[in-house]
């Protein structure tokens, strides 16, 4: 079915006032603008959240493979120096997979469990020498910036994802940026999951056509 223009629809009440708010604003409180880029938002929304799930796997699994690696054991987080609330969230992690898939879950579940505000509280500077130094170092083998730099993109790309997740405007924000960051922390990962991120995206061409959508002139899809 061929899109239909949203602004030709009865959405504004559907959406609400206190949701459409903010895009009014941003089309000088032009209704049928505002509509068609909060459309455009959820769009770039899909489009991230779809570059993030690879990005998020990714990452996660390298610095999985490497603390692996280091420890000798694949429950490296048994004995690594986590803090209290990190080890809590593993703890709740285990508790969820328990009672979930009992006697069935493996090391891997949990990593797929574990927020991506754990992985990217494992580089903290309190973590710098027991960690990065000697393994985590290893898991963006391309990289050759300082770790907190790494961090503050990882946690930049997180608040974002929780922002489209949560279905939040992230329309004022420069996207074509961070998708650039993506691709480059991808990249310090690995050439080739930098390289099936940026080839597979939608968002640089979804970002394009938000001057072309807002004015009615392309269809936008979820």
């Amino acid at each position: 079915m061929h899109p239909v223009d949203p602004s030709k629809l009865q959405l504004a009440s559907i959406v609400g006032s206190g949701r459409l708010a903010p895009y009014e604003r941003a089309c000088g409180a032009d209704t049928a603008k505002a509509i068609r880029l909060y459309t455009w938002n959820i769009e770039a929304s899909a489009a991230f959240l779809g570059a993030y799930a690879a990005f998020e796997v990714g990452v996660r699994n390298a610095m999985h493979n490497e603390l692996t690696t280091f420890y000798g054991r694949a429950d490296w987080w048994a004995v690594a120096p986590l803090s209290t609330p990190q080890n809590d969230e593993v703890m709740v992690a285990s508790e969820y997979l328990d009672a979930r898939k009992p006697g069935a879950w493996t090391e891997g579940h949990l990593v797929a469990e574990l927020k991506n505000s754990f992985w990217e509280g494992l580089l903290v500077n309190r973590l710098h020498a027991a960690l990065w130094n000697p393994a985590l170092i290893n898991a963006f083998p391309n990289y050759t910036g300082r770790r907190g730099e790494l961090r503050d993109r990882l946690e930049r790309l997180r608040l974002l994802r929780n922002r489209a997740a949560h279905h939040e405007p992230i329309h004022e924000r420069d996207l074509r940026v961070d998708h650039r960051f993506m691709c480059e922390v991808a990249t310090y990962v690995s050439h080739d999951l930098g390289t099936w991120i940026a080839s597979h995206s939608r968002l640089p061409g979804v970002i394009a056509g938000r001057a072309d959508t807002i004015a009615g002139l392309r269809p936008s899809r979820f």
